[in-house]
Parts: C-alpha cells; sequence; structure tokens
C-alpha cells in the first residue's frame, strides 16, 4: 500500500538534499482515498505542493489514528520521513 504526504516544493527539495525531515512531533500521512480530502481541508488555496508517494517498508513508526468521525483512520509517521521511502511526486 502507499501512503501519500503532503509538503511544499520546497520542502521536497530540503527533503532530497538533506535525505531526511525529523518530525514535529509527528508526519500527517494520507491515503491517495484520504487525499482529496485532506487537499480541501487542510491546503484550499494553496499552491506549490507535491504528494509523495512513500513506500512504507521504509517507514519506521506508522500508527493508524482516527482523526476525522466517521472516516477511515489516518497513517501518521512518529520517525523521520527519509527520502528513500518516496516512489514518486505528484503536483497537487
Amino acid at each position: 500500500m502507499t501512503l501519500l504526504h503532503v509538503l511544499t516544493t520546497e520542502d521536497w527539495a530540503r527533503l532530497q538534499t538533506d535525505g531526511t525531515l525529523a518530525p514535529a512531533p509527528f508526519w500527517h500521512l494520507c491515503t491517495p482515498a484520504q487525499l482529496p480530502f485532506v487537499l480541501a481541508r487542510h491546503f484550499a488555496g494553496r499552491t506549490g505542493l507535491v504528494a509523495l508517494h512513500l513506500d512504507p517498508a521504509w517507514l519506521d513508526d506508522v500508527r493508524w489514528e482516527v482523526g476525522e468521525p466517521g472516516m477511515e483512520p489516518f497513517p501518521h509517521l512518529y520517525g523521520p520521513l527519509c527520502a528513500k521511502a518516496v516512489t514518486g511526486v505528484e503536483p497537487c
């Protein structure tokens, strides 16, 4: 299963350069089915965003937690976000 993380193109460039980004205190992730909700709810009107496609095998501590009533639990990464986990990038 692919997990997604939305971030700015600047943060994507920093991840590529640094190889990892530390959480503060965790990274919000989503599934492909949850992406439209995440974009509309948290990023409406913003530009310069990308969705990283992540391979969970490279993510150390993913926890599925209820975030929105009536919706499937959302994945959260409690650990660093590593560039090697990225399998694809799409503009949002």
